[in-house]
């Protein structure tokens, strides 16, 4: 296959420095190359070339009139009448990113609201266009990051959670969905107050966040801005709406059981009751119907999702649980009459597509996306399997989950490399989604991939997420270990060829395996990892310090302090002695520049070998086009180097 390449791209193969070499290398106006090797741009033009996949035009709800599905696609906006329509463009706005969009009468006319965030620093405004121009006015405050975004049923109103950059500092805040209509400020404060639901009257708003002893659900008058408690918890709740009647209010939350459950609360009697129970599944999602009078609810069943739909004025179910292997499924929204839900599904062979299911058939029409036309499909599907770790959980060994994908071609005989890559979060789970990345990994180099959920990850209750929480830090690393020990005892992978990777707190998780097992490990990788958790805490965005401190600890305290001195790998990072390849984003609210480069300097001090890559117009993980291509590559060429040499 021949490979072409932009004039800049040539350049770089020229320029970059040979692997030995610590020289930084500037490629355009916002990428920079250390020790990378020239193979990296053919590297990540075959992983963008691997397995060709349809324009992923992703759904995001319905036009104003409900005769048409909304469709996002690189920032712009379209609708599609039909599975054979055309994409009419609704929305083009060529200076603004897009997300999150949502229909809603803009100064009476039928618009859209929605949000944008360009050089990945999070800080996203919030946008209204009346949908007849390329205009869009701004009405978040100043530079803050807005989430949360809801819009009412007449569309006349929205409401979102704001943080002012630097400060920490949250409000929630409603107005008028008008560009210039007064903003009205209902709560400040150091925590975040995040909007749910409005009344079916546009009178009151349901809130949830952090209290001072827990999590609370409040009902906010909007005319007088009252805040009323409704439910005070030592969890967190998920969702929130309201019945068709305003009377109940339906949310998810794990504060009854050890998952994510359905309650209803009557708000006339305090009753509270619940609705979906013991059902031994977190809930990830639930999607309630225009009327009201439906609720579609999605449970994450190991890593697949299973979708029930409820009446939620009789509380009976109307279908499911679905029997068939649905996937991962994001986004669902229903149809103005109820009938069917459109949503996204990704499977472990197939990559993102959009479409309608029909709950009552349990079936999902294809709307758009999938692989591209002629592409010859190479099956990779992963063992969903569980290994046993070092503790005990009750009477026998805790297992942990772990997603394998292994090559075609592997056997006793011919024995695989690995690579473990560890998820972000840490309250985040591996799920078997398709990966392009990963599935080039297997099956064009034949190196075996395993993707641990280690204790912390959710979506096996809230028990197996806290075991890693605060002092319990290195049990996390402990269960790379015993992943390392799984390797040595299965007979088709190869224990001596083993690295180490992850992203953001997964990035964590490769260095601090470094430190640990560096003598059973050939590498790491390291994208926008935490490396020390006492600078992390001190220059991570303000406005996430409150949420860190819940997981990884208050580092005022002393003790937590000194833990956090013990435990970081910066103040380990004599003990790492492989190479190590750091990607980071010169933009990242999250994780800062300043992680990477402190611990890139501390190894290279001991004479090991680090590669890096920096793109400083990207944020917490690479979005462009280019620069995702030169991460891709370096990690294909950095795994070929350690694994197949």
């Amino acid at each position: 296959m021949r490979l072409l390449l932009s004039a800049s791209l040539a350049a770089l193969i020229l320029a970059t420095a040979p692997a030995g070499a610590q020289e930084r290398r500037q490629f355009g106006e916002h990428l920079f190359l250390e020790n990378v090797p020239q193979s990296v741009l053919y590297d990540g033009q075959a992983v963008a070339g691997h397995m060709r996949t349809r324009n992923s035009y992703s759904v995001r709800g319905w036009t104003h009139d409900g005769s048409a599905l909304l469709f996002a696609y690189r920032g712009d906006l379209y609708r599609r009448s039909s599975v054979n329509a055309d994409y009419v463009p609704v929305l083009d706005l060529p200076k603004l990113s897009l997300s999150s969009a949502k229909p809603a009468s803009v100064c009476g006319r039928d618009g859209y609201v929605f949000t944008s965030d360009q050089d990945g620093d999070e800080y996203s405004a919030v946008y209204l266009t009346d949908g007849r121009s390329f205009d869009a006015d701004k009405i978040s405050p100043g530079r803050s990051r807005n989430v949360s975004v809801i819009v009412s049923a007449s569309g006349d109103r929205v409401a979102y959670a704001s943080a002012e950059a630097g400060t920490g500092v949250w409000q929630l805040i409603t107005q008028k969905s008008c560009a210039g209509a007064p903003s009205q400020i209902l709560y400040t404060g150091n925590a975040p107050f995040y909007p749910d639901d409005i009344s079916p009257d546009e009178t009151h708003m349901l809130a949830k966040g952090p209290s001072d002893d827990g999590f609370k659900l409040s009902e906010i008058d909007l005319e007088t801005g009252v805040e009323e408690v409704i439910l005070k918890s030592d969890e967190d709740v998920r969702d929130a709406v309201y019945s068709a009647d305003g009377r109940y209010i339906f949310f998810t939350s794990n504060a009854y059981s050890n998952f994510i459950e359905l309650m209803r609360l009557d708000r006339e009697t305090g009753e509270l009751i619940p609705v979906l129970s013991d059902v031994g599944y977190d809930i990830d999602e639930i999607a309630v119907s225009p009327d009201r009078s439906r609720m579609a609810v999605s449970y994450n069943r190991l890593g697949l999702s299973m979708i029930v739909v409820i009446d939620m004025n009789a509380l009976k179910l109307i279908a499911g649980p679905s029997e068939k292997s649905l996937g991962v499924v994001a986004g669902m929204q229903f149809s103005p009459d109820g009938e069917k839900l459109a949503m996204r599904i990704s499977q472990p062979e197939v990559p993102w597509r959009s479409g309608l299911y029909d709950y009552r058939r349990d079936s999902f029409e294809v709307w758009t996306g999938g692989f591209a036309p002629n592409q010859t499909i190479t099956s990779l599907v992963p063992e969903l399997t569980t290994y046993p770790t070092f503790d005990m959980d009750g009477d026998a060994p805790r297992r942990i989950p772990l997603l394998a994908y292994r090559p075609s071609t592997v056997s006793a005989d011919k024995p695989a490399p690995v690579v473990i890559f560890a998820h972000g979060g840490p309250e985040s789970q591996s799920r078997p989604s398709f990966s392009r990345f990963y599935h080039y990994i297997v099956t064009e180099l034949g190196i075996a991939v395993l993707r641990p959920n280690i204790r912390g990850s959710d979506g096996y209750g809230k028990e197996f997420e806290r075991l890693d929480e605060t002092t319990k830090r290195e049990d996390a690393i402990r269960d790379i270990g015993a992943l390392l020990d799984w390797i040595r005892d299965q007979p088709d992978l190869d224990e001596s060829r083993v690295v180490i990777a992850g992203g953001s707190y997964g990035g964590y998780v490769s260095l601090g395996s470094l430190v640990a097992y560096s003598d059973r490990l050939k590498g790491g990788i390291s994208r926008f990892g935490v490396a020390d958790f006492a600078s992390f805490m001190a220059n991570t965005e303000p406005y996430r310090v409150d949420n860190r401190r819940r997981e990884y600890g208050d580092e005022r305290d002393p003790e937590i302090a000194a833990f956090f001195q013990r435990v970081s790998p910066m103040q380990n990072a004599d003990r790492i002695t492989v190479p190590v390849l750091f990607i980071q984003g010169g933009n990242d609210p999250r994780v800062p520049q300043q992680q990477s480069e402190d611990m890139i300097a501390a190894i290279r001090a001991n004479g090991v070998r680090v590669s890096y890559v920096l793109a400083t117009d990207e944020g917490h993980g690479f979005e462009k086009s280019e620069n995702s291509r030169i991460s891709d590559g370096a990690q294909i060429a950095f795994l070929r180097e350690m694994l197949l040499q």
